[in-house]
C-alpha cells in the first residue's frame, strides 16, 4: 500500500462471514473470485496466497491467467495431498463444527492468561526449531505481533475445506511467479516450494531461515517486503 497498491483481501469459503457454499474447492472458489473482480469493476491483480490459501491462488493463475498480471506464495501449500492422513484425521476431531468453536475457546484464554505456555502449545506445529529457540528469536514487540495473530484465528469450517483442496497443474501456470517460504517451516513443508518453483515455468524461489512457518514475524520480514517489492514493480 505504501507503494500506491490497493489491497483486496476476501475471506475465503468457511472463514470469517464467507460461507462454504461460495467454493468448497480450491477451484470452485477460484471462480467467485473472478466475479468478485467482476463485481468490484476490477481486471487484473497480482495474487498472493498465503499458507493454506496457496492452492486456490494457484487455480486462479491457471484458470484465469489473463486477470493476473503476477503470483505470489507465502508459505504456501501446494502440492496436490496436504495434509498427511494422521493430520487430517486430527483435524476432523479437533475442528469438525461441533468442537472447533470450544477449541479456539480454549486456546485463547489459555493465550491470554498464560502466553508463553500458549505458544509452547502452538510452535511445535509451526517450527521444526526447538521451541524456546524461536521464542528467543523474537524480541518483545514481535513476540506481541504473533500473541495478538494467532489469538485472532479461528478455523471455522474453513480448515475442513482446506485439507480437501488438491492442485497438480503447475505446467499450467504461466504467470511471473515468485515464491517464498522457510527451511524451518512445520506446518507447510518446504518441499511444496521447492516443488512448485520447480515445475511452474520461470518461477523464482526464495527459500530464507525465518524460525517457523510465520514468515512475517522473524527478522527477514523486511527482506521479504523488499524482494516483493521489487517483483511487483519490475
Amino acid at each position: 500500500m505504501e507503494n500506491g497498491y490497493r489491497l483486496v483481501i476476501p475471506s475465503r469459503p468457511g472463514y470469517g462471514r464467507t460461507p462454504s457454499a461460495s467454493g468448497r474447492t480450491a477451484e470452485e472458489f477460484a471462480h467467485t473470485l473472478s466475479s468478485l473482480l467482476d463485481v468490484l469493476l476490477i481486471d487484473q491483480v497480482i495474487v498472493i496466497g498465503i499458507s493454506a490459501a496457496g492452492r486456490t491462488a494457484l487455480h486462479f493463475a491457471k484458470n484465469y491467467p489473463k486477470r493476473v498480471t503476477k503470483l505470489i506464495l507465502e508459505s504456501a501449500v501446494t502440492c496436490e495431498v496436504w495434509p498427511d492422513s494422521h493430520t487430517r484425521r486430527g483435524a476432523l476431531i479437533i475442528f469438525n463444527r461441533f468442537n472447533e468453536k470450544f477449541t479456539w475457546a480454549l486456546l485463547r484464554q489459555v493465550g491470554r492468561f498464560a502466553p508463553d505456555f500458549f505458544l509452547k502449545l502452538l510452535l511445535p506445529s509451526l517450527s521444526s526449531l526447538k521451541t524456546e529457540e524461536v521464542i528467543k528469536s523474537w524480541d518483545e514487540k514481535e513476540r506481541r505481533a504473533v500473541l495478538k495473530f494467532l489469538l485472532a484465528s479461528r478455523s471455522g469450517e474453513g480448515f475442513l475445506n482446506d485439507i480437501k483442496h488438491t492442485f497438480n497443474e503447475f505446467n499450467l501456470i504461466t504467470v511471473p511467479t515468485l515464491i517464498i517460504a522457510s527451511t524451518y517451516d512445520k506446518s507447510v513443508s518446504p518441499e511444496n516450494s521447492i516443488k512448485a518453483a520447480e515445475q511452474i515455468t520461470g518461477a523464482e524461489l526464495m527459500m530464507i531461515p525465518a524460525q517457523s512457518h510465520l514468515i512475517w514475524f522473524s527478522k527477514y520480514k523486511t527482506e521479504i517486503e523488499n524482494k516483493i517489492a521489487d517483483f511487483i514493480q519490475n
